[in-house]
């Protein structure tokens, strides 16, 4: 009997040790597996930072810059700068700065400069005679230099501000600037919204010297913190005082300093820095340890019902405590982020209540509670009768989400309109209040694996901004691509012309036998990836170099190019010129002094496209004018199109007309491009002008529009363009 007892007690000893072990590995287990998800939450949010952060920009830089393009379409400021009438400037700008400020609350510079540099006009403050430009500002002196939109962040007196200028012309001239500083924490402030995180601005200690007031905190031995939230401020102190270092993973408050501000010229004037606040996260981990080592002592002397039903339970407990959402007890965000990292393909369905936070400014959190407990019993009913997982992963945001290998469009839009018409039929019921509350919601929603909530938030805030009840994400929505797009586009560009890649390619016109009378000069530039050449067409660069002031050199070099090649030939040579080029004067002295080698200048054509609005018809026929008296010919191009006037026709008087290609395209089964042909034919002939067909296809095209009358030809049938020069 003492033995049995003895091996009873043996053998609980043994479970206990066992059971204990077990225990310790479980917590420690657990323990790592929690460090490991708030690390990778922290990676995720941060990264999603940087990228939501570059959007801002970009989205303030592109509103700002229209409104900016708006001021200088008006005529009154160009000459009011012009005339350096500081008094007007001021009756014409106050009243658009007071409405700008409404909408902008963040911009703490607002300022007009003349050409010369003088500071006419702050609206921002008053504006002293005999302010000047600042030299050390590089963005306005670039401005001033380049005559064109620049923008960045910049480092001044009172700070750092992300500054956009835009160049004014009156009649062609330049007259000055105008410059928009935006405080650099306006980008932020979603940021903070969003991501629960504090923000800041690290600057170089090096440009500590501009600034009036180098009050700052040291962060590191290069930067200090220039602006930022209380907590990070109080925390780069405390780190400073007790001599640690502030950027170490294993702290509190985690912060990374690695998205670049930059200026105009791509030169990094600081950093954001971000900071994430995981103490709270820390204190739970702490309350479910100790509720673990508790348990772990409760369950050795309890161990028949650990064996048998305890473990579970306990796993269960934990599992609600880490992944359930106390208030709705739906799933919450660190529930969705483990089951993201499966990396299976998702349909995600991010909804969020419209205005919950006036619903909590007039009822008070209770009821806003409540409010969110109600939905989320709907949202979570909804999302099962449709296969979905709900979650709950911050205040009023809610996810639905479903793994699928396929995905159908159609039927996610009718999920969501049939989500969006139960929510609207949705009341819930303030007893104590008698009354009713009614809801709505905006969402967004992706088909993806690894950055569907990402997506998901990008296409929601789109949603919101576009007043809409639901939005997918695309790469519309993420303006990050396109940007790339414009970017690799711009460098294209200018590697072409710094390695004389920018050429002309020629494309033959004909006579009414076939034979090649006269080339057309088309723009081409040349490519060259790992040896191998490619050929890019203007439809792919000619807007961009236009917006980012490349066009005129383009313009230069091939004309410079063309017209020298056919100095020496018998063909004529035809340019095309945009009625806008026509009073650039870099490209009207190339054409001069190109035309100047030629034994007849009546072999060069100038082809004035008439595609892009004439304008002033008076002032492109003086050019026109100027330009028959050295010998050149003319050409109105594309005839035919949306902007035709026959009465243009009739007051520059062209010696040829280019019909435009649409009608010839068609000619063969359309009746109306053929009426259309032939009545510019007679137009034409009762002038004695000759006319050019484009887009000649085949034969038959060919065939008919002889029978018609036309007098040139031109298009695949004869020839496509070909490089002449020869680059390889």
């Amino acid at each position: 009997m003492i033995l049995l007892d003895k091996t009873k007690r043996n053998t609980l000893l043994l479970i206990t040790v066992v059971l204990s072990i077990s225990l310790i590995i479980a917590y420690l287990f657990l323990e790592y597996q929690f460090n490991i998800s708030v690390n990778e939450q922290y990676k995720e949010r941060y990264e999603s930072v940087r990228k939501l952060f570059g959007i801002n920009v970009e989205h303030e830089r592109q509103k700002l810059q229209l409104e900016l393009e708006k001021l200088t379409l008006v005529e009154d400021i160009s000459e009011a700068l012009y005339q350096k009438d500081r008094e007007q400037l001021a009756v014409l700008i106050a009243p658009y700065f007071e409405t700008l400020k409404r909408t902008h609350q963040d911009i703490k510079i607002f300022t007009f400069r003349t050409s010369d540099g003088v500071t006419l006009y702050r609206a921002h403050k008053p504006t002293f005679h005999g302010d000047t430009i600042n030299e050390q500002r590089k963005l306005l002196i670039d401005t001033s230099r380049m005559k064109k939109s620049l923008n960045g962040f910049e480092v001044g007196k009172f700070g750092m501000t992300y500054r956009i200028t835009q160049p004014f012309f009156y009649k062609g001239i330049y007259v000055g600037n105008v410059e928009i500083g935006l405080d650099p924490m306006h980008f932020m402030k979603n940021l903070h919204k969003v991501f629960d995180l504090e923000v800041g601005v690290a600057i170089n200690k090096a440009l500590l010297q501009i600034m009036l007031h180098p009050n700052m905190i040291p962060i590191t031995t290069n930067y200090v913190l220039l602006e930022g939230n209380e907590k990070l401020k109080d925390f780069f102190l405390e780190s400073k005082k007790a001599g640690i270092d502030p950027f170490n993973p294993n702290n509190v408050i985690k912060v990374n300093m690695d998205i670049p501000l930059t200026n105009h010229r791509s030169e990094v004037l600081g950093y954001l820095v971000v900071g994430f606040d995981t103490a709270d996260i820390i204190e739970q981990k702490k309350i479910l340890m100790h509720r673990l080592l508790f348990l772990m002592v409760v369950m050795s002397f309890i161990i028949g019902y650990v064996l048998h039903k305890g473990f579970a339970r306990v796993l269960e407990y934990f599992t609600e405590q880490l992944y359930v959402d106390q208030l709705t007890k739906l799933q919450n965000r660190l529930a969705l982020n483990d089951t993201l990292l499966t990396n299976k393909k998702s349909i995600l369905i991010l909804s969020d209540i419209k205005d919950f936070s006036i619903i909590n400014e007039l009822y008070g959190v209770e009821i806003g509670n409540k409010v969110l407990v109600e939905f989320s019993k709907f949202y979570a009913k909804f999302a099962s009768k449709h296969g979905f997982k709900a979650f709950r992963i911050s205040s009023d945001e809610f996810v639905m989400l479903k793994h699928s290998n396929s995905y159908d469009d159609t039927k996610c839009l009718q999920l969501l309109d049939s989500l969006h018409k139960e929510v609207s039929g949705l009341e819930i019921k303030l007893e104590n209040l008698n009354e009713i509350i009614k809801i709505d919601i905006h969402c967004g929603w992706t088909y993806d694996h690894s950055f569907a909530l990402e997506e998901a938030q990008m296409a929601l805030k789109k949603a919101k901004e576009r007043s809409v009840p639901y939005l997918k994400y695309s790469k519309k929505v993420d303006t990050k691509e396109r940007s790339e797009n414009i970017l690799h586009t711009k460098r294209v560009i200018k590697d072409a012309l710094e390695c004389y890649n920018v050429i002309p390619f020629f494309q033959p016109i004909t006579d009414i036998n076939g034979k090649f009378i006269k080339h057309e000069a088309l723009v081409r530039i040349l490519e060259y990836n790992n040896g191998k050449r490619s050929i890019l067409y203007p439809d792919s660069f000619l807007e961009i170099s236009k917006r980012n002031g490349l066009y005129g050199e383009i313009a230069v070099r091939v004309i410079r190019q063309s017209l020298l090649f056919f100095v020496s030939r018998d063909e004529k040579i035809s340019i095309n010129l945009y009625p806008s080029d026509l009073f650039n004067q870099g490209i009207m002295d190339t054409i001069v002094e190109c035309i100047q080698k030629f034994d007849s200048p009546n072999r060069v054509v100038i082809e004035i496209l008439e595609q892009e609005n004439l304008g002033d018809i008076n002032k492109v026929s003086n050019v026109i004018e100027k330009l028959r008296k050295i010998g050149v010919l003319i050409a109105i191009d594309d005839f035919g199109s949306g902007y035709s006037n026959y009465s243009h026709i009739l007051k520059l008087k062209p010696d040829y007309l280019k019909i435009d290609a649409s009608l010839i395209r068609d000619i063969l089964r359309d009746e109306e491009s053929k009426i259309l042909v032939k009545s510019i034919v007679k137009f034409a002939k009762d002038l004695d002008i000759i006319t050019v067909a484009e887009y000649v296809e085949n034969k038959e095209v060919f065939e008919l529009l002889k029978q018609y009358g036309v007098d040139e030809f031109q298009g695949y049938y004869f020839s496509r363009p070909i490089d002449l020069l020869g680059r390889s």
